[in-house]
């Protein structure tokens, strides 16, 4: 319900105040968003008088902040009744819309602003951006447009490439998913078998370690051994695309991707094999194929001629919100928001989710 209120009293007029009213469980966004100006200050952001808390009385009632944030992962906790017209409620996700969709009405045309990995998101946490060669962020983006044709994989590029002598490489530890990628890797290891080849899975749910404080050493043998990496998300979410694609893309080494990804929004054609597309038989033949003729192998690298992907870092996004409110206009309701938050939650929050206004339990 939203209603005309006078705010009495507010703190440095100034500022605007934003309020962390549900966290997520990453501590990584935990150290990003400090409280107070700091993680605008120390983030260089074009705007500075932005002021973040999750202390629900330092205004003395919520309508008096500018924005409230809503994290999905936490979304069970109560939320306001009452707000200001001018105040933007913005649900944040980093998880996938699959692991956790939005299933009563209540939040259709709740929220003002969306902070997400999806690509329409008014404000984009992604965990990669692709640049040009000239430095300048190309993506990703819902209508990419790649080059085409490539320039031949250069000489450079090609000596990266030598030595390699193991097949497919997956580092993983959740063993159990929505996305059911535990029996597509089973298929896969069946087929590879036929020829001699196989997975060589690091984590819990293999037999090989890769422990986390050791990364940098696990991402060079993938680079230095194996042609291949699986790129397989736990759950399929549009635009859903985990950090996982950059260990292959910084390290020379091909992706086999699934997942709920239109790839063509942050591959170019010809750089990865879509295992979402074709059954078992058909992705081994690639491999062996592109194995057993190296110009073949080397033609998925031709990308490196262009483009350089980059990991993501939070600080486009802080710097995104602090400005969006500053600039009043900007406000928006988003009116569809289960649907556009993921297209088949009905089917999911039939399955799987209760549909109390303030909660969701999964089965």
């Amino acid at each position: 319900m939203r209603l005309k209120y006078k705010v009495p009293f507010r703190l440095h007029t100034d500022l605007k105040y934003i309020l962390r009213w549900t966290e997520g469980f990453s501590q990584y966004d935990q150290q990003m968003y400090k409280s107070g100006q700091e993680t605008f200050i120390q983030n260089n952001c074009s705007y500075i008088n932005c002021y973040m808390t999750t202390d629900k009385s330092l205004l003395g009632d919520p309508r008096n902040f500018d924005a409230i944030l809503f994290d999905v992962e936490n979304n069970w906790d109560e939320h306001p009744t009452l707000r200001r017209s001018e105040q933007n409620f913005i649900f944040m996700a980093s998880e996938s819309a699959s692991n956790f969709p939005v299933c009563h009405p209540y939040f259709d045309s709740f929220y003002n602003w969306t902070w997400s990995y999806k690509l329409d998101s008014n404000i984009l946490k992604t965990f990669l951006y692709i640049f040009d060669k000239n430095g300048r962020p190309v993506g990703p983006k819902i209508a990419m447009k790649w080059i085409d044709p490539m320039k031949p994989t250069s000489n450079d590029v090609k000596l990266r490439l030598n030595g390699k002598n193991k097949a497919v490489a997956w580092f993983v530890s959740n063993c159990r998913t929505k996305s059911r990628r535990e029996y597509l890797a089973n298929n896969l290891t069946r087929e590879l078998k036929k020829h001699d080849m196989k997975i060589d899975i690091y984590g819990w749910c293999g037999k090989l370690t890769c422990p986390k404080d050791r990364m940098d050493e696990c991402l060079n043998m993938l680079e230095e051994n194996y042609y291949f990496f699986l790129v397989f998300e736990n759950s399929l979410s549009e635009d859903y695309v985990t950090e996982k694609l950059m260990h292959a893309l910084q390290h020379f080494t091909v992706p086999i991707v699934y997942g709920g990804a239109n790839y063509s929004r942050f591959l170019p054609s010809g750089s990865y094999i879509n295992a979402g597309e074709m059954d078992a038989e058909t992705i081994v033949a690639k491999i062996i194929e592109a194995i057993k003729n190296p110009d073949i192998y080397q033609n998925y690298f031709r990308w490196h001629n262009h483009y350089v992907y980059k990991r993501s870092s939070k600080v486009p996004e802080v710097c995104t919100l602090c400005e969006m409110l500053n600039k009043p206009d900007q406000s928006t309701v988003v009116k569809d928001f289960r649907k556009w938050w993921n297209p088949n939650y009905q089917q999911l929050c039939e399955k799987d989710f209760n549909r109390n206004a303030y909660q969701f339990i999964g089965q």
